[in-house]
């Protein structure tokens, strides 16, 4: 018996593939929204042992009809082997395995209870300060840690089921503290954001404070840069080094050759910090873009703001090779004709705050119902940032402008069985309607619902991944899912379905956004429209697999197409993020 068959035998000996979709709070949680659906699936070999690129993926076989014969499906592992698709560089689908909270193989913990508080059941009260108080109470408690998986709590504040009045915004700024409701339904905890401030409604933010959330700081600082602090990384005593000259690194590689290994140790976050430069701008054409149809002039990209900064931990370090083994594969390529990567460790200028979570309520903005396009309300209604380890579980959002963002500062963030319903705005125009968004790393969206939206699923400009979208729905959307805006790498959309999905080339829309994303992954999805486009930036790679939905024959702008791979077909195993992730840690928990 092969190793790919033993494995995939000892997991469906072991799992019962429904495990997954289980909630982390057995009694407490309703779900929402699209349910996964069985098929795990197994690992991947080191990247260089691909074979050729060919064409022998497992198509899930249609029902039979009568008086038709349905061709056996070929072994499954021919389709694992088929999943490593190298390119002429031998960049290769990274794994996906190490995203969300605590690397996204332990259950959300259920946070001990430590304050209460009741409905005013008024409605002309602002509850604003009251929360605030529950959350600032929770935040005063000592830490404690829980499991065996590094969290440290403080306490949960728990609102009983009834309305809350809102006219500020809610502030999460330190570790440990949950804000949990008694239910996404009519039944549960809502909160209504009340009157005219378009502001960002709950903040989990560890550079902010609670009196940010009052609603005169909301009045005067709402959606400034005031509201959205930058971290950054703080210089280092220990050494630091650079990517070997003369050495491709690959997507999807683990090994990096570098100059010096002095210094650095198994368990140490590194950042690995891939230089903006002239030449590669040029390579890609993103300093030629042409004007907009209005003749207003494209911003032509500049080194000074395409460096990449991914975040990284060291398992191994291999003296022969001078190599730096990590966590997580590249998700970006590292070519030795552009500048070297320059390695140092992670020390961030700020504090970032862990083990947070919002879950189990219902978020609701009101808004004027004269006005359908009405934006002087809640904008939107979750912004985690400067935040590793945390959640959303459990939440539905209804007629804000946009939805739950995992902002540029977020680390292993899960939003999961959340709904985002009904938005109001202009329902066309940019920077609206994005209604789950990942622009940090180690993002993880899984079996979410929304409607009404512009963008469904979607990075923002710049994110550096590796981020998940999984086994969740869009519906009605007027725009697509996929990277937006400039240059993402690394995300996986894996068993979505959508209106329209697009990996492009932009160019000139947005004032200049040119190649929307790179190395990206579309599998097992589905897009109701005719309209999707899936492009090849210059000297990179996407992998579209199992994709179901129409392509547009005349694209936008031309670009070299990337190959679909089983188009209109359903491919094993359904999804690549849960095959890799069993792979990677067997049968311990599914979430």
């Amino acid at each position: 018996m092969s190793f790919f068959k033993k494995i995939a035998r000892d997991i469906a000996n072991k799992v019962d593939p429904q495990r997954h979709s289980e909630r982390h709070q057995e009694q407490l949680h309703s779900p929402q929204g699209p349910q996964p659906q069985g098929n795990y699936g197994n690992s991947f070999q080191q990247p260089f042992e691909a074979p050729p690129l060919d064409d022998h993926f497992v198509e899930v076989q249609p029902p039979q009809q009568p008086g038709l014969t349905n061709a056996p499906a070929a072994p499954s592992d021919s389709t694992l082997e088929a999943l490593k698709l190298p390119d002429e560089h031998h960049n290769t689908i990274p794994d996906f395995s190490r995203v969300g909270y605590r690397e996204g193989h332990v259950r959300i913990p259920v946070i001990p209870v430590s304050v209460i508080v009741e409905p005013s059941n008024n409605d002309t009260m602002d509850d604003t300060a009251r929360i605030q108080s529950a959350i600032d109470q929770v935040s005063a408690q000592p830490l404690e840690s829980i499991g065996e998986d590094g969290a440290v709590v403080r306490g949960a504040v728990l609102l009983k089921a009834g309305m809350y009045r809102v006219a500020g915004a809610l502030v999460i700024h330190t570790t440990g503290v949950v804000l949990r409701g008694e239910g996404q339904d009519e039944a549960g905890t809502i909160i209504v954001a009340t009157g005219a401030i378009q502001r960002d409604f709950i903040l989990v933010n560890g550079m902010l404070s609670s009196d940010m959330g009052t609603v005169q700081n909301q009045q005067t600082l709402a959606r400034t840069k005031d509201m959205m602090p930058t971290n950054g990384y703080k210089s280092s005593k220990r050494p630091s080094t650079t990517t070997m000259a003369g050495v491709y690194v690959p997507v999807g590689e683990t090994h990096i050759p570098v100059e010096s290994i002095e210094g650095f140790s198994v368990g140490e976050r590194i950042v690995i910090e891939r230089p903006g430069s002239d030449e590669w701008i040029n390579d890609i054409g993103m300093d030629s873009l042409p004007p907009r149809p209005d003749s207003a002039a494209s911003v032509q990209w500049k080194k000074e703001t395409f460096t990449f900064k991914y975040e990284r931990t060291i398992l191994g370090i291999d003296d022969v090779t001078s190599s730096l083994i990590i966590d997580i594969p590249m998700v970006m390529s590292l070519d030795p004709k552009y500048p070297p990567a320059k390695v140092y460790e992670l020390i961030y200028r700020s504090p970032m705050i862990s083990d947070v979570g919002v879950e189990n309520l219902r978020l609701v903005s009101e808004f004027d119902p004269v006005n359908a396009e009405d934006e002087a309300h809640g904008w939107y209604a979750i912004v985690v940032d400067n935040t590793t380890h945390g959640w959303v579980a459990d939440v539905t959002t209804m007629h804000f402008v946009s939805g739950i963002f995992a902002s540029t500062w977020s680390r292993y963030i899960t939003i999961q069985d959340c709904s985002v319903l009904y938005p109001v705005s202009k329902p066309t125009e940019g920077g609206r309607r994005y209604q789950f968004c990942l622009n940090g790393q180690m993002g993880l969206v899984k079996r979410c619902f929304t409607n009404n939206a512009r963008h469904d699923f979607i990075t923002l400009a710049r994110c550096c991944g590796p981020n998940v979208f999984v086994d969740s729905t869009g519906v009605d959307a007027n725009n697509d899912t996929g990277p937006h805006e400039r240059w993402a790498t690394g995300t996986l959309y894996d068993n979505i379905t959508c209106n329209t999905i697009n990996v492009r080339q932009r160019l000139w829309k947005g004032s200049g956004q040119g190649w929307s994303g790179a190395y990206q992954v579309v599998y097992n999805c589905t897009a109701n429209g005719n309209n999707s486009c899936f492009q090849d930036a210059p000297g990179s790679t996407n992998w579209i697999v199992g994709f179901k939905g129409g392509q547009t024959r005349q694209p936008e702008f031309e670009a070299q197409s990337t190959l679909v791979r089983a188009e209109n077909a359903t491919v094993e195993p359904r999804s690549l993020y849960w095959a890799q992730l069993v792979a990677r840690v067997g049968d311990a928990q599914y979430i």
